[in-house]
């Protein structure tokens, strides 16, 4: 069977992957969750019907040539917030809330995914198709939308193929996350609001691995032969 692999790199001044648990007062994953890495690589390129997606498998956390590693940057952020859940003397006065935050500062990562598939024809084969107008998207600077790192104030400076003799991978990187939010629907595809956490997350010389539930890729990837 044919492995059909997409991979990018992304880098950005700040970056928020939030973790559930702090509330109105958001603190960042130290490293971008599933979710968040495959909507990065659906801002290049995807397919609203579902017949392939992109599926990441692992990031990597870099850092410049020659740069001192080993060590994640957080920052205080703060916004202001017009919505209708400020407190009624704001709300009524037209007045701004302001939200604080702890997000991720100067970052770099490349990703890797393998794109899926549930079923295809032997002349329509959607997984091809993907990788072919992802890499084809990459290579001119195209995109679906603007990629974002989490929040969609933190745009990158920076995305596309690999910059090989420009960043690294952060080797000296290794801890990890008690817990981690992997995804907020119980299927890639179509799916119903049921978050998905993993424990004891580790990254380690820099790299982490995603642990992708079997029933995601269960029935992927099965070719039909017939006209049905």
């Amino acid at each position: 069977m044919n492995q059909y692999e997409v991979a990018l790199e992304v880098a950005g001044p700040a970056a928020m992957f939030a973790r559930p648990d702090t509330g109105g007062t958001p603190t960042s994953y130290s490293a971008p969750t599933w979710s968040a890495a495959k909507g990065l690589f659906e801002s290049i390129a995807f397919f609203a019907d579902g017949a392939a997606w992109s599926c990441p498998t692992k990031v990597e956390i870099c850092r410049r040539v020659g740069e001192a590693g080993g060590r994640v940057n957080f920052q205080r952020y703060t916004t202001n917030y017009g919505g209708p859940l400020r407190k009624i003397d704001l709300f009524t006065g037209g007045n701004n809330m302001q939200v604080y935050a702890t997000i991720l500062s100067d970052v770099c990562y490349r990703l890797y995914g393998d794109v899926v598939s549930s079923r295809w024809k032997r002349d329509n084969n959607p997984r091809h198709h993907l990788q072919n107008l992802f890499d084809r998207r990459l290579k001119r600077g195209q995109c679906f939308r603007t990629p974002c790192l989490g929040w969609s104030e933190f745009t990158c400076y920076y995305w596309g193929p690999f910059r090989e003799g420009m960043t690294e991978v952060d080797t000296a990187l290794t801890f990890e996350i008690p817990s981690m939010l992997l995804g907020v629907w119980d299927n890639p595809s179509c799916g119903r609001y049921e978050p998905i956490f993993r424990q004891n997350v580790k990254i380690v010389g820099g790299v982490l691995k995603y642990e992708i539930p079997d029933e995601w890729l269960f029935s992927q990837n099965r070719e039909v032969t017939t006209d049905a």
